[in-house]
């Protein structure tokens, strides 16, 4: 990287981290014959990457292969971070609406 590039790059991490920064509240929902999690909602640092949303989920419901959706629509790459989901496709309150199942359900 160059010296000019280094020179911005500190600024925009440092301002994605401010946006990444606090809690977002989780909502999740079971989509077809998928087992219902104990406690649908919770808090999860916004920092975290889908992908640790997936590894909970797995182990909080004995699954091997989920499928989870991010508004009923979508599913987000493993690297997303959460805030940033919250941030364009949360619901008023700042909640994530997150639905799983054991199976594909969309195509």
């Amino acid at each position: 990287m160059s010296k000019a590039k280094d020179a911005t790059a500190g600024p925009v991490l440092a301002h994605l981290a401010q946006l990444r920064a606090g809690k977002v509240e989780v909502h999740v929902k079971a989509m077809g014959s998928a087992p219902a999690l104990r406690q649908p909602r919770f808090t999860i640092d916004g920092s975290k990457k889908f992908s640790k949303l997936i590894v909970y989920l797995k182990e909080a419901l004995k699954l091997e292969t989920i499928y989870v959706y991010c508004s009923d629509a979508f599913e987000p790459s493993p690297d997303e971070r959460l805030s940033d989901l919250q941030r364009c496709f949360g619901s008023s309150g700042n909640k994530l609406n997150i639905s799983y199942s054991g199976e594909q359900a969309f195509n």
